[in-house]
């Protein structure tokens, strides 16, 4: 199976995302409020299209150790502890995601359903408070930080399975889970968790938070292909 590579539509995305992110350092909210509501929804695409192709190769494993066990045990339980730790790390994320639109619109909104949040129903599309005050906080607590620490370990985790075995894919792995810290307006050093979040309104850190479970099914995917190809490879060894 092929080192896994976005597509012209991903990356599109992709760009929209940095630009959206330009116009609301530029104050543009209203355009950019709207823009954001599509990318958010082409992100929400995009992690259902990585969940189906990871889907895919995780029955692959299987048929692969119902074949052979011997050979392809020892990926498929490497493959296993991938699921196990990107699954955790995506559902914190929609975790935080729910508990955001909960707290600005109540209990009852139409936004959430099940664990699903629904962008275009959002009313509260502008609210900036509530976002920061979760997950920046008054003395910089916030739940950003347990991103920033879910999101180290989870690369850490990943780079440990590659074992050196690809460094294109652990290279592509660094990258998309990068959690360095940014510059601040004034070219000052930032944390990442205030870079990343602080008073930005709800849809755009929905929309952030959509493109990091983006990043953690893309890398879960690079590693699951490598596993996968180490299953014939061991065969030659």
């Amino acid at each position: 199976m092929g080192h896994g590579k976005e597509t012209p539509r991903q990356k599109m995305i992709g760009m929209m995302y940095l630009v959206l992110t330009a116009m609301l350092a530029l104050n543009v909210s209203k355009e950019a409020v709207e823009a954001f509501k599509k990318v958010d929804k082409g992100l929400t695409k995009t992690v259902a299209n990585y969940e189906k192709k990871n889907n895919l190769t995780y029955e692959e494993f299987e048929r692969a150790f119902s074949e052979n066990p011997v050979k392809a045990g020892p990926w498929r339980s490497k493959a296993v502890e991938v699921k196990k730790r990107a699954d955790e790390l995506f559902d914190y994320l929609q975790d935080i995601k729910i508990e955001i639109v909960l707290e600005a619109e109540g209990d009852d909104t139409e936004a959430v359903e099940g664990r699903e949040v629904h962008i275009d129903h959002v009313e509260k599309i502008d609210e900036n408070n509530i976002p920061s005050q979760i997950l920046i906080g008054d003395d910089e607590n916030g739940k950003a930080n347990n991103i920033r620490a879910l999101i180290n370990d989870y690369r850490e985790f990943l780079i440990e399975t590659i074992d050196g075995g690809n460094v294109t894919v652990e290279q592509s792995v660094v990258e998309s889970l990068n959690t360095d810290d940014g510059r601040a307006p004034d070219g000052s050093v930032e944390r990442w968790e205030n870079n990343t979040f602080h008073a930005l309104p709800l849809v755009a850190v929905i929309t952030i938070l959509s493109k990091l479970q983006v990043d953690v099914r893309n890398a879960e995917t690079d590693v699951l292909n490598f596993l996968y190809g180490q299953i014939d490879a061991s065969s030659h060894l």
